[in-house]
């Protein structure tokens, strides 16, 4: 535990709990007026729900990659991926 204000609490409480209806919106950005607003998605996040054993954090965390279930959307990712998952269950 680190010593914080209860703003930064309650900002990181807001932030965590408003993050997921966007990642699961389905799309990558928001658009207004022609014009990028708002990140909503991104692909990495869409491989884990495509494929789940993988992509269980985020992109700017490195535990993907230190516990191999790192996918960059490459075929040779996809093969790795379903290799695991087919080891998982046999």
């Amino acid at each position: 535990m680190l010593p914080g204000h209860p703003l930064h609490v309650l900002f990181h409480g807001y932030v965590q709990s408003t993050h997921p209806v966007f990642s699961h919106s389905g799309f990558e950005e928001i658009v207004v007026a022609d014009k990028r607003q708002l990140k909503a998605g991104v692909f990495f996040h869409q491989l884990h729900h495509r494929y789940f054993e993988c992509n269980y954090g985020t992109v700017e965390m490195p535990w993907d990659r230190w516990f191999g279930s790192y996918h960059d959307g490459s075929a040779a990712a996809t093969d790795e991926t379903r290799a695991r998952k087919k080891q998982m269950y046999t």
